[in-house]
């Protein structure tokens, strides 16, 4: 339909320009950074600005590390050496940024680093294998999973998760019992549960999901039908939680599902197909998709030998349908863990086999747009122009906008910049004809939208 606007004369002025910043795509890896032995857990400051790596150093060799990675280079800054660490798991940053937790799972203490320094500060002891650490939204209290380590219960026989209080580095209360071999947990946004996943012997439907109420820290329930569980990630809005099934330690038998669950009623809603081994999780500051990294090792062998890396890949979950949606990105060897940076920008991806960390770009922001045909008279000529206007919302939004004619993005017609208004006026067209136009939002990151297609007829 084409609306009429009676005007005695019209100008319409659009600068066009070539858009020569560069930019990527978005979900494909944009930089692959070394860090050191097995990294394995991995998390980023608060200002987007440096990841810390706990390279959990498997083989036991000299020099067990954390590594410090400058996110605006992609490069290595510097490995943290220290003798508190123990086959060093999972990294967890205090809101503040101020400090970084290192839980050593082959021992019995977590190493505090200072993050202004980049030193060890302190260490908080009695814990019994730690593998995972959640930090309230205050900053000044953290719940401890103890999967099990030498000297205590043993590899994957704890059943206890501790109360930390962070401004004096001590545990506090009792001891909150749990599944056997508790692998992670999550705090709900609000603070007042905590999900512990509990990894039991890796066999399908063992595992469970033990609910603690945090005011009085106990366990209200207890949810079951997991297999392997080995990693934990909450919505943003507090309404599900999606757990990974990774199957047996002793990579047989192998899981390749995402389980779902309603925190309203903390059951299983869905459950997810991906690829071997899922392991990480990890959700975006918008809560739209969960990314999940993809192990595949296994055994080449009968009788539990020749321990082989297949592809490392991650999946891409739209949380809205509990689908798998493409692409799948292809990572390094036993990718191990991942995190989403606060600003939804990039995904982190420590790969346990290859000694790196992949950086995936990700679209932050969704676009929407329509179009439309005015007519503006001009003494005895009139103009048909489509009209083209959008929007973005989300975390790191466009800095500038590309419009094209064509799907193969080679026909440039137009760039916006973010300041300007957001709109393109294309005159001169034909009243009857269609024309359809691709848009793409590109972010101070170099990261490009998905071409938004706008039809106007």
């Amino acid at each position: 339909m084409i609306e009429k606007i009676q005007r005695h004369c019209f100008l319409s002025i659009v600068l066009m320009f070539p858009f020569s910043s560069y930019t990527v795509a978005p979900n494909i890896v944009v930089a692959t950074i070394t860090a050191g032995v097995n990294p394995a857990g991995i998390a980023v400051t608060p200002d987007n600005r440096y990841a810390y790596v706990a390279n959990n150093n498997n083989y036991l060799l000299t020099g067990t590390s954390v590594s410090v990675l400058d996110l605006t280079t992609n490069t290595l800054s510097k490995n943290i050496l220290d003798a508190s660490f123990a086959q060093p798991y999972t990294v967890s940053i205090n809101p503040a940024g101020t400090k970084a937790y290192i839980t050593n799972s082959n021992g019995s203490t977590i190493s505090i680093i200072d993050i202004a320094s980049n030193t060890v500060i302190g260490t908080i002891t009695g814990f019994d294998g730690p593998s995972g650490m959640a930090i309230t939204a205050d900053g000044t209290t953290a719940y401890v999973n103890n999967y099990g380590g030498p000297g205590g219960a043993g590899s994957g026989n704890a059943t206890t998760v501790r109360v930390v209080n962070l401004n004096t580095n001590l545990i506090t209360g009792s001891a909150i019992t749990v599944g056997r071999a508790p692998a992670g947990l999550a705090l709900t946004p609000n603070g007042n549960f905590l999900y512990v996943i509990n990894y039991v012997d890796g066999n399908v439907g063992t595992g469970t999901v033990s609910v603690v109420q945090t005011s009085d820290n106990t366990v209200v329930r207890t949810i079951t039908g997991f297999s392997g569980p080995f990693a934990i990630a909450i919505t943003p809005d507090g309404t599900r939680a999606y757990v990974t099934n990774f199957g047996s330690n002793n990579f047989d038998p192998h899981g390749s599902t995402v389980s779902v669950i309603d925190l309203l009623s903390n059951t299983i809603i869905a459950t997810i197909n991906v690829g071997i081994q899922p392991a990480g999780i990890a959700i975006t500051p918008d809560g739209k998709y969960a990314y999940v990294t993809n192990y595949n090792t296994l055994y080449a062998n009968p009788g539990f030998n020749n321990l082989t890396a297949g592809e490392g890949t991650v999946n891409i979950i739209d949380i809205a349908t509990n689908t798998v949606i493409a692409p799948i990105i292809v990572v390094g060897e036993s990718p191990a863990n991942l995190v989403v940076a606060p600003n939804g920008q990039h995904a982190y991806v420590t790969n346990y086999a290859s000694n790196t960390v992949n950086v995936i770009a990700l679209q932050s922001f969704t676009l929407a747009a329509q179009g439309r045909k005015i007519q503006n008279r001009f003494l005895l000529q009139n103009d048909i122009v489509n009209q083209l206007t959008w929007s973005a919302t989300g975390t790191s939004l466009p800095v500038s906008y590309s419009i094209y004619r064509d799907a193969g993005l080679t026909d440039l017609v137009a760039t916006i910049s973010a300041s300007d208004s957001l709109q393109f006026f294309d005159h001169n067209r034909i009243a009857n004809a269609t024309y359809t136009y691709y848009l793409v939002g590109t972010n101070s990151s170099g990261t490009t939208s998905t071409p938004l297609v706008i039809v106007v007829s």
